[in-house]
Parts: structure tokens; sequence; C-alpha cells
């Protein structure tokens, strides 16, 4: 048997930020319920999986036993609520089909059962759910800010290719009708081609002269690509940047923060911040390679209080010998 959801995230609700009159984010999905349980939360591995800030890492169960469907809230950080009451922790409530249950701001609506022997509607399984709602809520940033090639080495040098629509192939290359188009005489006409899938980008080589290598190691088929990895092709060097890969992975690592780190755009956090004012580096590498080597601002600040009380005890002085 199979249970269907429907998943609606408001604008302005659970720190989802979408553009000006946006309806929000809507998903359907269905889940395997032979087990008789559904856990609701944010981290890996729980049937439906929610990757918002306000969502607990294991926020909510949902069962069945002889005298119907139940809802029990996990001692959640923020909250269950049904028909407009907040559940109390590990009290059980029963549940109806086309209820609502709002968690912490993003709705669930219990759509109820399905065949499993009947054919599978739009309903999306739990295993994309995830990426497809994060990908929903990164489309709020610009393209500028999304998931993109940069091109930071060789011919090219400065150039992007923003890769924010799902499902479409793009392709690089020499020839004029390539998206990202290299003038690197080592790429082939049409190099590669990279997609964004179920299982996040992917890269393709396309039967090029001198291949695509990724952390060493040729592309041989298909290869899933990650946030900062380095794709070469000829002797052009292309940065993979992607927040929403990143994201996942910081939720799968259990990072509290789920920040976007780096981006200027966050908009699991509100709304985009000013130029410049993005969060910090994504690695720790790089944090260490901006400080070390930079000059310690205490001792400034030290001898800067020190001069002040200096002047001002002697302004005293001069004023009690005038006085005199």
């Amino acid at each position: 048997m199979r249970l269907r959801f429907t998943i609606r995230a408001k604008p302005g609700e659970a720190s989802v930020a979408t553009s000006a009159g946006s309806p929000g984010i809507e998903r359907v999905v269905e889940i395997h319920f032979a087990s008789g349980e559904a856990t609701i939360g944010r981290r890996q591995g729980a049937t439906i999986e929610l990757p918002f800030p306000a969502i607990s890492s294991l926020h909510a169960r949902l069962f069945r036993d002889e005298s119907g469907y139940h809802i029990e809230d996990l001692e959640s950080a923020n909250g269950t609520s049904l028909g407009g009451r907040r559940l109390v922790p590990h009290v059980v409530e029963a549940i109806a089909v086309g209820e609502v249950v709002d968690l912490a701001g993003i709705e669930l609506r219990f759509d109820g059962e399905l065949s499993d022997a009947g054919p599978s509607s739009a309903g999306e399984g739990t295993a994309t759910l995830a990426r497809r709602l994060v990908h929903d809520i990164f489309s709020a940033c610009p393209p500028s800010e999304g998931a993109r090639l940069v091109v930071v080495a060789g011919p090219g040098l400065g150039r992007e290719l923003a890769l924010a629509a799902c499902g479409r192939v793009f392709k690089i290359g020499r020839g004029e009708q390539c998206d990202l188009v290299i003038p690197d005489d080592d790429v082939s006409r049409e190099h590669a081609a990279f997609e964004r899938g179920d299982e996040g980008l992917v890269v393709r080589d396309l039967g090029s002269k001198n291949g695509v290598e990724v952390a060493g190691q040729k592309v041989d088929g298909t290869r899933i690509l990650h946030d900062g990895e380095v794709v070469h092709v000829g002797q052009t060097r292309l940065r993979v940047v992607d927040p929403e890969e990143r994201y996942l992975r910081q939720m799968e690592a259990g990072d509290a923060r789920l920040h976007s780190p780096g981006e200027t755009c966050n908009p699991l956090f509100g709304d985009a911040l000013p130029a410049g004012q993005g969060a910090a580096p994504a690695r720790a590498s790089e944090v260490a390679a901006e400080t070390v080597g930079a000059p310690s601002r205490l001792p400034r600040v030290a001898a800067a209080i020190a001069v002040t009380v200096l002047l001002l005890a002697l302004g005293l002085v001069l004023a009690l010998a005038f006085a005199a």
C-alpha cells in the first residue's frame, strides 16, 4: 500500500524566501506504507524528508493501527499542529484523509491511500523529494547565484554558464551552437554535456578528442558532480558551483546552521543578502587561507585604548595646573 501527501510551503513561512507574487512551493509525494509507520523530518533517511531549517531532524511520525491513522509530535523544536491545535509531544492524535498537518509553517496534507497495483501518478518518491524541494527553494535566487560553471583557468577565463534548469542538457565546446563557447584549441566543437536530474548535476563526455577529467580521473559515461569540483577540458578548468548540492550535503551531515556558504542569496534564511555579505566560505581550507598570516586586531585596539587614556590623563593634569 502507498500513501499520498501534498507538501506546501507558503511564501515567508518556515524561513522559505520566494520571489514577489510567488505561490510558494507545492509538491506531491507518495510513500510505501507496508510497515504501518512513516517518519517526518529533516534528516536523511526520514520517510518524508523535508529539507527546511525550521523542521527538526526527526519532527513527527504517522502510523496506523486498528482504529485508523494517527500523528505524533516527536519533541520537535518548532512544534506540530493539526486543525489549528498544537500537538503535545508524544500525545497521539487521530488524523483523517484530507486533514492538514502544520510542521513549523510547512503544510503536509494527508491525501489518503493508493493501491500498490495501481499506476503511480505524478507523485514523487522520497529518493528525489528532498532534492526537488531544495531546487524549488533555490529557484528564488537569480541565475548568477544558482548552480553554474565558472571558467577558472585557460582560454575564456571568467566566463560562466548557469545550470539552473532541470532536465535540460547544456553543452560546452568550441562550436557556436554550444551553451558555453570555449575558445580552446584542445576542446572539441561539442566537448561535454551537463544536466541536472534526480541524482543531481552530472557531466557526460560527448566523444571529445581529449576527454573530460574530474579529480584526476577521466569521465567514462556520466559522472555526478559535487559543489567545488573542477572539470578539466583541454586547457580549460571549470569550477562547479552548486549551492543546492552543498545544502543537501550540509543537511545530511547534520549541520544545524544549514547555510548556503559563499552565496549572497540565502533563500533558506529569508531575504537575499547584499553583495559582499554572504555567509562564510564553504571550506575550512579557504577560511584558513584567509586567516593565516593575517595580523590580529587586538594589539591595535589595546594600543588605541592606552593612547586615549594617556591623553585624558594629560588633559586633566593641564586643567588642574591652569586652575591653580
